[in-house]
């Protein structure tokens, strides 16, 4: 499920696909034992032991590594393979740090001082974190560490992407792990909670100042890339805010920059996960701000979460349906609250529980931007389940709304040949 890539000596990157796009993991391996950077989904907390176990013994049989001769300063029992000795998150964001539950106690975790807190607050409530994934070391400016014979910097540039986004820079290997402070050649996502796309031209450049001209950059999605494409990268963060910017002070809407599509100069930015029409709503949000009132809503996930701990996913999703009714002026509803408990709940291995809440999202938001990502895991959760005909049932329609997915169309393909 992981490649593996050899980016210097002792340093490898292991890829997965994290549905649509490419999760990362950084290992470095050597006489101190294993560290990563990042640890994946927990869907793939396995795979990832197994893919580590396979590099610790090559690397061991080419006379590398702590199993080369020298005792191994880090545990191994319970886990069927080799178990980091320390893990460094570059943020918070469940793909990048989900993977933590995978190795139990063992690791020393590090991440910036914002991430306890978040990875306990907000949705992620419903990842329920235990202590011993969440990051025991913080820092929140700067700090270093020598592991396997090199200094590693972690330097934060907070409030971009997440208020939690950290480098980790491999100085001796000339590698730089960046989270999504650089995205590669693609727009990237920013935390609407604790980012600010705003402010994300500016960090970046603090970024591409910090590092040598050599340096190999890694971002956590998206191609590796050099310094000039990180460049390229921030460059297209100042152009199309400015782009945005002024259409704005002309008196235009969202729909109208879309409508007149004027970001396609950077179509080449596009990814999976962000379009230049969602760049444009991002760009949106930030220019104008949140009003008062806005700014005043409280979250839903804590009283949801609280609700379905108690009583139920039904229960929770009656509380929404209430609290909608009722405290709209107090709470924000959209599409992205219940599709993202569902998601989070999905990933965590609840499957009934996920469904009531992707069908909250469609009973609520019929036509909304995410339908067909509904449909879609509403058909794996049938599909799992066995249920063949409800599985087809929500593939169809999630390729009705959304045909460019091969998988889907494969799966479907399929089930209807059996």
């Amino acid at each position: 499920m992981f490649e593996v890539t050899k980016l210097a000596d002792g340093i490898f990157k292991l890829s997965t696909d994290g549905g649509g796009y490419t999760v990362k993991v950084i290992a470095s391996v050597g006489p101190d034992g294993i560290l990563l950077v990042d640890t994946g989904q927990l869907a793939t907390g396995e795979a990832l032991k197994a893919a580590l176990q396979t590099l610790l013994t090559e690397q061991a049989s080419q006379g590398r590594g702590a199993s080369a001769g020298t005792p191994a300063p880090f545990g191994t029992a319970g886990l069927g393979g080799a178990s980091p000795k320390v893990i460094i998150n570059t943020h918070s964001h469940i793909e990048h740090t989900a993977g933590n539950m995978a190795f139990g106690a063992g690791p020393l975790i590090i991440g910036h001082e914002n991430l306890r807190a978040r990875l306990r607050s907000g949705a992620y409530l419903f990842d329920e974190f235990p202590e011993e994934a969440l990051p025991r070391l913080t820092f929140s400016e700067s700090m270093s560490l020598r592991f396997n014979g090199e200094e590693i910097r972690l330097i934060a540039f907070t409030g971009a992407h997440d208020n939690s986004d950290i480098i980790v820079w491999f100085t001796k290997s000339k590698v730089v792990c960046v989270g999504a402070l650089c995205n590669g050649r693609h727009f990237p996502s920013v935390d609407e909670e604790t980012g600010d796309v705003l402010k994300y031209p500016e960090t970046a450049a603090r970024v591409i100042a910090a590092l040598p001209e050599d340096v190999r950059i890694i971002p956590g999605h998206g191609e590796d890339c050099t310094m000039e494409d990180f460049r390229a990268f921030q460059s297209m963060l100042v152009n199309t805010t400015e782009v945005v910017r002024r259409r704005l002070a002309e008196g235009k809407d969202a729909d109208t920059l879309k409508a007149q599509d004027v970001l396609k100069d950077w179509t080449a930015f596009e990814c999976s996960y962000v379009d230049r029409n969602e760049w444009i709503d991002y760009l949106v949000k930030g220019l104008q701000g949140k009003t008062e009132s806005e700014k005043a809503r409280r979250k839903l996930f804590e009283p949801l979460y609280y609700a379905w701990k108690e009583k139920g996913a039904d229960a929770a999703v009656g509380l929404y349906r209430e609290m909608k009714a009722t405290q709209s002026d107090s709470y924000p509803f959209d599409e992205m609250t219940p599709l993202y408990i569902a998601y989070k709940l999905f990933n965590s291995g609840k499957p009934d529980a996920s469904l009531k809440f992707f069908e909250l999202t469609l009973s609520e938001y019929p036509e909304g931007q995410y339908a067909y990502l509904c449909h879609y895991y509403l058909g794996r959760i049938h599909d799992q389940a066995g249920d063949k005909d409800l599985a087809v049932q929500s593939y169809r329609k999630s390729l009705e709304l959304n045909p460019d997915n091969p998988k889907v169309a494969q799966r479907l393909k399929e089930l209807e040949q059996e």
